[in-house]
């Protein structure tokens, strides 16, 4: 037989304890918390006292009325890893395409500036800038990747636009004009700036070869 396949509805119809959810056990957990009698927990769900007490006694409860018999409790679900650790569900502020679709979950996507080797030097005029790129499986795998430590999410819209914004200010500084330089003659007379120099443009352990070409 093939891998059975759940829709929603069947998903929502489905016995929790085949997962290891102890639903009768939760309910009732909740009752005492909450201090509410079975009567007193179906009038705040609006469901009959029927149906608490079959959930009670071992039967079936969708997923969002789980949440809302825990809620009253104040508690709730959570996912968690083998060693316990909480895991959040994907982030709805992942970055988007242009089109305002998900990225493939499953692949790595990188910031936009990263432009893959195969797309080429230029951006494209006749479309929108890209908001990222990703490598399909096969290309991933093939360059190396395989083992090493992947991104746990794809990156957000405010940490793109934080390298974006950190990346126009490294080149703003790039561009700075050079301060105008006040060294003294002697200066010129030597491959690095004499020792009383205050403007200093030229130091011995910048790494120059030379220093200063002179006149």
């Amino acid at each position: 037989m093939g891998e059975q396949q759940w829709d929603e509805q069947q998903w929502d119809e489905k016995q929790w304890d085949d997962v290891g959810l102890d639903i009768a056990g939760y309910v009732a957990r909740v009752r005492r918390i909450a201090d509410l009698s079975q009567r007193e927990l179906a009038q705040r769900l609006g469901v009959g006292p029927a149906t608490v007490g079959r959930w009670e006694s071992g039967g079936s409860m969708a997923v969002d009325v789980l949440e809302r018999v825990l809620g009253l409790a104040g508690l709730r679900l959570q996912v968690v890893d083998e060693s316990g650790r909480v895991v959040p569900p994907f982030g709805s502020d992942a970055v988007r395409d242009n089109a305002g679709r998900r990225f493939p979950a499953h692949l790595d996507v990188v910031p936009p500036d990263r432009w893959p080797l195969n797309r080429g030097a230029g951006p494209r005029y006749d479309r929108a800038d890209p908001q990222g790129w990703y490598a399909l499986r096969s290309t991933r795998d093939g360059a190396g990747a395989t083992g090493a430590q992947r991104p746990v999410d794809h990156p957000t819209v405010e940490q793109l636009a934080q390298r974006s914004a950190a990346r126009r200010g490294r080149r703003a500084r790039v561009l700075e004009p050079l301060p105008e330089c006040g060294c003294p003659d002697t200066c010129f007379e030597q491959p690095a700036c004499a020792a009383g120099c205050r403007c200093r443009c030229e130091s011995p352990c910048s790494g120059l070869s030379g220093g200063r070409p002179l006149e």
